[in-house]
């Protein structure tokens, strides 16, 4: 317990990294009236589970399982093809391997930390959490369930702001989809490298759109 509880910290909401200024396209979705009540949200969620494994989630995954950093960051920027998502993922891992460096020594943090110094890495978040959690050595699909956990209450949260809902609303959204977590953890230790990279183009396009609202709560 005591190797995980740095992980719910980094996890936590309040870890500044700035992960509530990145909305990911939900603007879109909601101004679009896409996603508008609770169960077009929970229809976003199932889709969101489905992916990430071959998205975020199997990227950290790869990286825990000491695959090459260097590799998994290359795969990650070709991975996010809109602009502000690919931004937005590299300003996250500057933030966390920043805030990381206060508090603890991480040796593959730090190593990654210095390929990103001398541009051999742009930095990407997901290749940063599975450093991390290689570094603290806890179960993978533990862990990756709380990453996983974390990607979806974020959701949540900037989805009752825009849609809006009630907060209740959106737990409870993210309370049905909890069981399809641990599931999702499973496929992402287990996918092959070549799986990395499948996408929903809708999530894409909507992120890109996101680049030219007229007016926007969020970055990406």
């Amino acid at each position: 317990m005591d190797n995980f509880l740095p992980l719910y910290q980094a996890f936590d909401a309040l870890f500044p990294i700035g992960g509530y200024t990145l909305s990911n396209g939900m603007e879109t979705y909601t101004q679009c009236g896409l996603v508008r009540d609770k169960p077009t949200l929970r229809a976003y969620l199932d889709a969101q589970v489905y992916l990430l494994p071959y998205g975020d989630l199997g990227i950290a995954a790869y990286a825990a399982q000491s695959a090459d950093f260097s590799l998994l960051d290359n795969l990650c920027a070709a991975m996010k093809q809109p602009l502000e998502i690919r931004h937005g993922s590299e300003k996250l891992c500057a933030r966390f391997l920043k805030a990381q460096e206060k508090l603890a020594d991480y040796p593959s943090l730090s190593a990654y930390r210095t390929a990103i110094s001398d541009e051999h890495c742009d930095g990407h978040y997901p290749v940063a959490v599975g450093l991390f959690v290689r570094d603290l050595g806890v179960d993978l699909c533990k862990a990756l369930s709380l990453y996983c956990y974390n990607i979806l209450s974020a959701t949540v949260n900037h989805a009752v702001k825009l849609i809006p809902l009630r907060q209740m609303d959106g737990q409870s959204v993210l309370f049905e989809v909890m069981p399809s977590i641990h599931g999702a953890a499973e496929r992402a230790s287990a996918a092959e490298l070549d799986e990395l990279g499948v996408t929903g183009c809708g999530f894409d396009l909507r992120a890109m759109q996101h680049e030219t609202l007229p007016g926007r709560l969020y970055i990406s």
